[in-house]
């Protein structure tokens, strides 16, 4: 097991712990440009993309920053670039990525404790009282000693455990469609029950004011024909009345009778003088539906009343979330 800590003291520059894999080369390593590389060209490293995380050489930083995906990308200068590269060295450590948090710097190590992979400056400033792993002395024995094959397990479980959420996660989207819809229509349906009712409460309201102006009209209209007879019959009286070549018997049986018909006229009218009138109607505006018209929970409101769980499927995850963990535990490495 190597100890950063105590080798930190042994280390000539304070404060950094050097790197063992460097000891071993030389000082003046060169560093080449990994994109030119990967084309089967060796061209010497004169930049650095942070974005990239690669090293390149002039023609590829000048490329670089002409594409419109890359022109933005952070490029350290040659005097920031990282002081080693492994292509030219052949070493195990050659074989792993440069640290995301200090990019002058290689990964190196690996924490147990905290399942990290750092360069030693992460050592030095997250895991200075951890016993961590030198992966040049035990990547080799884990990788060819086939120590990783407990994984295996692990990853089944795992590809079940993302099986099962990935059907669940469908299941329950089916749920939250359906139970949209199904509330939608029961919204739209007790929508449709209210305009029916209001629409029945409207009719019953319209006849009854139809029925009052009818009623009315047809008592004013059989008043209004009663004044007319009326008017008529004085009309009569009048002319029986008028000087014309009768007898005085004749004038006097005139007079006698108008007597009585204008009485009975008289009567008429005083008895019409009260059924002269009509009703006076307003509509009243119902208290309750005013309210829901000045309220912001009309029709009703959308309660969250629980969850869709699957119980089974909750008790699987739980099962196979243990056994990763306790898989996690159990690998060498």
């Amino acid at each position: 097991m190597y100890d950063p800590v105590e080798e930190r003291h042994s280390m000539e520059v304070s404060g950094k712990i050097r790197d063992p894999d460097l000891d071993k080369g030389s000082a003046d390593t060169t560093v080449y440009c990994q994109p030119c590389d990967e084309g089967g060209k060796r061209s010497v490293a004169r930049g650095f993309c942070q974005t990239c995380e690669e090293y390149m050489c002039d023609p590829c930083i000048d490329a670089h920053k002409r594409f419109k995906v890359s022109r933005n990308h952070i490029m350290l200068s040659k005097d920031e670039v990282p002081s080693f590269y492994p292509s030219s060295k052949q070493s195990v450590i050659g074989e792993t990525e440069y640290c995301k948090k200090h990019p002058k710097a290689m990964i190196k190590f690996y924490c147990p404790t905290h399942g990290d992979l750092g360069c030693g400056d992460c050592v030095i400033v997250d895991h200075r009282s951890c016993k961590v792993d030198y992966i040049a002395d035990v990547a080799e024995e884990c990788v060819i000693g086939n120590e990783f094959k407990e994984l295996g397990p692990s990853i089944k479980r795992a590809e079940d455990l993302l099986s099962w959420s990935t059907r669940n996660v469908n299941d329950l989207l089916d749920k939250v469609e359906n139970q949209s819809k199904h509330e939608i229509a029961r919204l739209r349906k007790f929508r449709a029950e209210i305009k029916t009712y209001l629409d029945r409460r409207e009719k019953e309201l319209l006849d009854n004011i139809r029925k009052v102006k009818i009623d009315d009209e047809n008592v004013l209209n059989a008043l209004k024909s009663d004044c007319e007879s009326a008017k008529s019959d004085l009309e009569v009286i009048k002319a029986d009345l008028s000087p014309g070549d009768i007898s005085v018997n004749q004038r006097y049986v005139a007079a006698r009778r108008a007597e009585k018909d204008l009485r009975y006229i008289v009567h008429k009218t005083k008895q019409m003088t009260g059924l002269i009138k009509a009703r006076k109607c307003r509509f009243t505006k119902d208290e309750d539906t005013e309210r829901l018209l000045g309220s912001n929970m009309g029709l009703g409101t959308l309660d969250v009343v629980g969850e869709f769980r699957i119980d089974t499927f909750f008790k699987k995850s739980t099962e196979h979330f243990k056994q990763l963990k306790k898989d996690s535990k159990n690998v060498l490495c």
